[in-house]
This record gives structure tokens, C-alpha cells and sequence, in this order.
């Protein structure tokens, strides 16, 4: 049974079961989510969409754009989505890119400024009549495309067609045991692949899904009260927010008997007696979203960091070495993945397309570009990339994408982007190295990052920006990043104190009378706030922290303490 099929048997078993709720207070049941869906399709039909067609959503993390998810579906095309705090002139970039047909959005601007047809969410849910007939979709048709960072300077879509989206949603859904019963939360940014975790295999199960706000998601405490006061009974958190979690003495998760985490490394073991069953999912856009798993609750090795696992039922896993032969059982080698999940490919980039989407032992793969190792236990263990890509806050970054960026500045010569990592290996921030053009009067840190935001997301702008003469190189030519993280000065500076922290504090998240343990996440900030927090405490204090130094010690009195316990 398709996905389409498995959430039309719920209308039709549990019409008045809760569906959908949003932090805005909407609650859609069943009954209501279908028929807003099939109106929406009709409404797109009346457009002109057709199969294949590629409609972008610029939409607000609530119902309606996963109402209007699903409408696409049904009118047989393929939803983009896009997360609508990403600068303008990149939204743009990206809806050009996709090609869309119609960009649906309620943001009068991006679609005067898009040069495609667009249309508001109201207008295709307010559509009268039962929606289209079979729009005559094939399975191999693409069902979503989803951006990342792309290494040539220019992001890249990946296609997923319905077949591969059907899969998929039936093995997540045996996987974490989604049923009616289930109350599951939605936290992931429109755009990125965890949503389909968060979505579809418990719509097509019966369960409900709880959509939560951007300040409830964004700062452990807030979230736990969240989940507790929602009743949700699993959600996908992110290594950085978990970890947080893991911290907070006696957590109290109310119904939570299950936690997803995935997106970057998992560096902490659940504490003594934490309350929920932990699940480590690994898996690229490439191949839906996750593809192996390990339950790190019952992992008895704690000695190494929580391996990534075991491929589902349907993904076909091997470990290979640079002329794609099999190694042997703990041999490192770059880890293929086979099977019927394995994306069409990325939209309009035939060359890269062929050079990650390989057959193999006469099976369609993606190169994942992972380095891994199979453990005597048969787990799967991450290693490192074996390019410059990046995992940061969660978010797939290449290097050369802000890098890209970064030359586009008029006054910047060269340029180089590294990014240091911590004790197990992820990536902290972004650093910035630049030969400036001699004389030119807009050279300067502040300048290139306001140049910067205006064209990529927060994560994906460097907190730091340093001057060099030149860019160390490696014997074959390319630009020796490592050597240029050691070029970095040390800087002795005292710890700041925790009033100096407040004023950082203040600034950043626009209010004053703050005290010294002012939670961060609770006034308002953000994991983008607390990027600007790390430029902050740099650009003021000549101080380098990272984000994950914001989460774990989110008030100026904690942080402070942290930052007298190292020199720097």
C-alpha cells in the first residue's frame, strides 16, 4: 500500500481522530486534513499543475503547509519546501533552481520577486469541489525535492520520487512502532529531511502529530515542558538539543518513551535512569532521510561514541575502498547505500548525479562520502567525511558553497573556510580566511559577513573572520585548511565576567534588565541566536566559544563559569 492509500484508511477508520495541531492553535482532524488536501489539489489542477510539476511552499512551520504537502501529492506533482528565514536573495536562488511551475507563500514580496506564478495557502485551501481524479502520477515520478549545501558554490536539489517516499514511510513506521495511540512532534525546519520522519509515517499510521513553535524547539527546557505538556510520546531531538537534555539533573519527559536523533554526530550516552529509550539515526537526503540506526540506550560499549547502526530491512549497506571493493570487517571505507529508497538524483546536475549515484555489484548506490567501519558486533561506526563537507548544528554544509559566497565580494582576493572541531570530531563554527584585494575600501570582517547573511542562512555564515597574506597550500595544490586553523592566534584574555555576558545577552536578543542567569532560550533566543552570540562574544571579547557552549550553559553566570575554566 502507498503512503497516499495508508492515510486515506485512516480518514476513512478514524475521521474525527486528531490529525494535526500547531503552536497557532489550529487542530485538524482527519476528515479535515483530507478535505482540505483533495480541495488544495483541486485548486492546484485548476493552475495548471501537473505530474512532475515542482510547486515550492515558502511557508510558516504550521498546518496548512503540510496540509498543502499532501495536496500536492495528490495532484500527482512534487512539493518543494523552503524555510522561509532563509535570506531572501537565497530563496530566490533556490526557487530558480527548482524551476518551480507555482510557488505557493503568503510573503507578498518573495513572490513579486520570484518571476513565477504564485498564489497564497488560503486561496488553494479555500478551493471549492473534492479535489482532482487520479492525476495519473507514476512511482518513479518525483514525490519531494529537498536542498543542501553544494560544494561547487551553488546548493543542489535532490529528487525523491513517490516509490522511494513510499517505502520508506512503511519501514520508519514499523521501526518506531507508529500506531493511533501515538502522539508524535514535529520540530524539523521546513526543507530539511527529518520532516518526513516527523510526518508521514504517523499520518499514514493514525497518530497525531503536535507541530511545535520555533521558541519551544529551540531551547532544551522549554522543549521538555513542551513534550511533556503535549503528551507527546516520541519526537526527534538533534545531538545538540539531546545532549542538553541529558544534562538537565531529574528530567521529567512525561509520556516520552522514544527519542530520534540524528544529523550529525551523537557524542553522550543517555545518564543512569533517563526516562526515554534513545534511537541514532543516520542516513543522508540522498536515501529519504535515515537508513541505519542503533539503539544507543541498550548499547553496552560505552568506551567508543554511539555507533550509527544497522540499515533498515530494505537498505543495503556496504563498506568499500576507493576502487569500490568490499573491505573486511573493521577495514575503514567509504560507506555505499543500495536499495529501493536511493533518490532519483539532483535536479538539473546530470555530471554530479553520475559521480555519487554508482551501480555497484549491478545495484544503484549512493556514495555516501563517509568514512565508516563495520564493528565486531556488525554495527556500523562513523568515522569522518572524506571531503569538506560539514555537519553544523545539524545542518549539511560544503565549504566551498561559503566560500563561494565569500569571493563574491568585491573586495575580497582569495578566500578559505574551515571549520574546528571538538573531541568527537563535529565541526564547532566556521572560520573565515581572507586575502583582501590591497586598498579596497569595503575590505573589512564586518562587511564580508553582512555580505555573507544577505545570501546564505546563519549557520552557513562564518562567527569569525581573520586577514592572512596568504592561503597555505597543500604538496598537490589545494588550500591547506588545517594549517590555517593553526595559524589562528592564542588569545590570553581573562574570562568575561557574567555582567559583560548579560550586555551580549541584551544586544543580541533585543531587550534590557536582564540578570546574570537569564536563560538564553527563554528570552527568546534561538540556535541562530546563538550564532550571533558566538560572533558577539568574539567581535567584543576576543573570546572564541560555540554554539554548543550556548546550549549547554545558557545563562551569562554559567557561561562565564565555563570560560574561567580554560585559558584562551
Amino acid at each position: 500500500m502507498d503512503m497516499l492509500d495508508a492515510v486515506a484508511r485512516q480518514v476513512r477508520r478514524a475521521p474525527h481522530a486528531v490529525a494535526l495541531t500547531d503552536h497557532r492553535g489550529a487542530r485538524l482532524t482527519y476528515a479535515q486534513l483530507a478535505s482540505g488536501a483533495r480541495a488544495a489539489a483541486g485548486g492546484l489542477a485548476a493552475l495548471g499543475v501537473r505530474p512532475g510539476d515542482r510547486v515550492g511552499l515558502v511557508l510558516p512551520r504550521a498546518t496548512d503547509l503540510f496540509v498543502l504537502e499532501l495536496a500536492v501529492l495528490l495532484a500527482g506533482a512534487c512539493f518543494t519546501p523552503l524555510d522561509q528565514a532563509q535570506p531572501p536573495e537565497r530563496l530566490r536562488l533556490l526557487l530558480a533552481r527548482a524551476s518551480v511551475t507555482l510557488l505557493v507563500t503568503d510573503d507578498d514580496a518573495l513572490a513579486g520577486a520570484s518571476g513565477v506564478p504564485a498564489v497564497r495557502p488560503g486561496t488553494l485551501l479555500a478551493h471549492g469541489g473534492d479535489g482532482p481524479g487520479d492525476p495519473g502520477a507514476r512511482p518513479r515520478d518525483p514525490a519531494y525535492c529537498l536542498f543542501t549545501s553544494g560544494s561547487t558554490g551553488l546548493p543542489v536539489g535532490t529528487l525523491v520520487s513517490r516509490a522511494a517516499l513510499d517505502v520508506y514511510v512503511a519501514a520508519y513506521a514499523r521501526l518506531v512502532g507508529a500506531a493511533p495511540t501515538e502522539r508524535g512532534a514535529q520540530i524539523g525546519s521546513p526543507g530539511f529531511d527529518v520532516t518526513i520522519d516527523e510526518l508521514w509515517p504517523f499520518l499514514s499510521t493514525g497518530a497525531s502529530v503536535h507541530i511545535a513553535s520555533d521558541a519551544d524547539r529551540s531551547s532544551p527546557r522549554a522543549l521538555v515542558e513542551w513534550l511533556r505538556a503535549h503528551r507527546v510520546t516520541q519526537t526527534y531531538l538533534p545531538p545538540l538539543l539531546l545532549e542538553s537534555v541529558f544534562r538537565i539533573d531529574g528530567v521529567d519527559l512525561g509520556d516520552v518513551r522514544l527519542i530520534r536523533t540524528g544529523g550529525e554526530r551523537l557524542a553522550a550516552y543517555p545518564p543512569p535512569g533517563f526516562p526515554s529509550r534513545v534511537l541514532n539515526e543516520y542516513g543522508p537526503t540522498e536515501t529519504v532521510a535515515g537508513a541505519v540506526f542503533c539503539d544507543v540506550s541498550a548499547w553496552s560499549d560505552r568506551g567508543v561514541l554511539p555507533p550509527i547502526g544497522t540499515p533498515l530491512p530494505h537498505i543495503r549497506a556496504s563498506v568499500r575502498d576507493r576502487e569500490r571493493r568490499h573491505v573486511a570487517p573493521g577495514t575503514p571505507g567509504e560507506l555505499y547505500l543500495g536499495g529501493p529508497t536511493v533518490a532519483i538524483g539532483y535536479l538539473g546536475d546530470d555530471e554530479r548525479t553520475a559521480r555519487k549515484f554508482v551501480e555497484v555489484d549491478g545495484e544503484r548506490c549512493f556514495r555516501t562520502g563517509d568514512l565508516v567501519r563495520q564493528l565486531p558486533s556488525g554495527e556500523l561506526e562513523f568515522l569522518r567525511r572524506i571531503d569538506d563537507q560539514v555537519q553544523l548544528l545539524g545542518k549539511r554544509v560544503e565549504l566551498g558553497e561559503t566560500e563561494h559566497a565569500a569571493a563574491a565580494h568585491p573586495a575580497v582576493r582569495r578566500v578559505a573556510v574551515a571549520a574546528p572541531t571538538d573531541g568527537a570530531g563535529r565541526a564547532e563554527r566556521l572560520v573565515c580566511f581572507v586575502q583582501w584585494h590591497p586598498g579596497h575600501p569595503d575590505a573589512g570582517a564586518a562587511r564580508l559577513r553582512a555580505h555573507l547573511s544577505a545570501r546564505l542562512p546563519p549557520y552557513m555564515v562564518p562567527t569569525e573572520v581573520h586577514t592572512v597574506d596568504r592561503l597555505p597550500t597543500t604538496p598537490s595544490g589545494k588550500v591547506d585548511r588545517g594549517a590555517l586553523l593553526r595559524l589562528q592566534p592564542d588569545r590570553a584574555r581573562p574570562a568575561p565576567t557574567p555582567r559583560e555576558l548579560v550586555r551580549v545577552w541584551e544586544e543580541v536578543l533585543g531587550v534590557t534588565g536582564l540578570g546574570v542567569h537569564a536563560d538564553f532560550f527563554l528570552h527568546g533566543g534561538d540556535s541562530a541566536r546563538a550564532m550571533s552570540v558566538v560572533t558577539e562574544i568574539g567581535a567584543r571579547l576576543g573570546l572564541r566559544v560555540t554554539a554548543r557552549e550556548v546550549f549547554v550553559h545558557p545563562t551569562p553566570a554559567e557561561l562565564a563559569e565555563r570560560l574561567a575554566e580554560e585559558t584562551w
